[in-house]
């Protein structure tokens, strides 16, 4: 494949770019030292939105596809921590690349049904009955524990192996970690040669599939990795919390509030859902503070962001900068790359697609 060479210009605004998410980090990492319990408590959480929110975004903004599903990812990644840590005594920390797989596993059939006809429509549907029909299966189950879920024994002291900790910094920092490792993922997906065949495929499925690109198989690649970026979350989430419950992970409240974060921040940028996830949590934990006794001032102000954002930021905060003036912009020049060769194609044959302005 002969593609498009990025300029020293480009070069350059990427490394700035990656030395800037890199500098975040480590002031991030520090700046959790000094907060109290119940911020941290609220950081958890929003770090937990945000990989789920990452999961959505990365499947809207680079193939188009509206997936309600995400939760039940996550879910799988706290139940087969808890199970697994309960019947075996692994480690939650393999745990984590078991969760991976199992959910990929798990995301082909859906995405094979999903995927069996053309349309938003149907793809939502599809992905909201799978998460309103997980719970019950579930439930079902006895070895998931039914209903009830799965409950974990705590440990009397902290202890990295089995990631039980006293409090909830160290949980914090692995959820920062995630989040870091999947914004430096999506930035170089975006970048690499998989994204550019992708952006192609959301801009118009016809036109790229009549240049050779199978579009149905990167759709599904797209939704199984979405997939496997979700399932950590659950793991970490479950660790923290020392339970695998539907209650926990696929309440109809954390199915909306998932969807939110995504929207708030945006796909547009890799670092949006971390954006979003904050300052929703932020926001629905200070409401929830100044009216104690009014019950579902968390869920208004959820569905207050979102018509705010369907209404005056459609793409989100992400979106919102992307478009931002030109004297703001400090790099960054679009970049017009090739996509031929050796991508993934249909029956009749490989053929040379078009370059696609990202």
């Amino acid at each position: 494949m002969n593609g498009a060479l990025p300029t020293m210009t480009e070069r350059r605004w990427r490394l700035g770019l990656y030395g800037l998410t890199l500098v975040v980090f480590v002031g991030a990492w520090f700046l959790l030292g000094i907060f109290s319990a119940t911020t941290l408590s609220v950081l958890v959480l929003a770090l937990y939105y945000a990989i789920a929110g990452s999961s959505f975004n990365f499947l809207y903004g680079s193939v188009g596809l509206f997936s309600i599903a995400q939760p039940v990812f996550i879910a799988v990644g706290g139940f087969t921590d808890v199970y697994l840590y309960n019947h075996f005594d692994l480690s939650p920390w393999i745990s984590i690349l078991v969760a991976m797989v199992v959910a990929a596993v798990l995301a082909i059939p859906i995405a094979l049904i999903m995927l069996s006809r053309e349309g938003t429509v149907l793809t939502a549907l599809v992905t909201l009955i799978v998460a309103q029909a997980v719970p019950a299966i579930v439930a079902a189950i006895k070895g998931l524990g039914g209903a009830q879920g799965l409950q974990e024994n705590a440990l009397p002291g902290s202890s990295l192996a089995k990631m039980q900790f006293n409090s909830g910094l160290p949980f914090a920092r692995i959820l920062l970690v995630v989040n870091v490792v999947i914004i430096f993922g999506l930035m170089l997906f975006k970048q690499s040669r998989l994204g550019y065949w992708c952006t192609a495929v959301k801009d118009s499925a016809v036109a790229a599939e009549a240049c050779g690109l199978a579009a149905r198989r990167l759709r599904l690649m797209v939704f199984v990795l979405s997939a496997v970026i979700a399932a950590p979350a659950g793991v970490v989430y479950a660790q923290y919390t020392l339970a695998a419950t539907t209650d926990v992970f696929l309440a109809a409240t954390t199915l909306f509030e998932v969807l939110v974060v995504a929207l708030v921040g945006g796909w547009s940028r890799p670092w949006g859902a971390v954006v979003g996830a904050i300052a929703m949590s932020e926001l629905s934990f200070h409401l929830t503070n100044a009216f104690p006794n009014r019950a579902g001032v968390s869920a208004l102000a959820f569905g207050i962001a979102f018509l705010a954002v369907a209404l005056i930021i459609p793409r989100g905060v992400s979106g919102a900068w992307e478009a931002r003036p030109a004297w703001l912009r400090w790099g960054g020049p679009d970049r017009v790359a090739s996509v031929v060769g050796s991508a993934p194609v249909a029956s009749d044959g490989a053929h040379d697609a078009p370059r696609e302005h990202v």
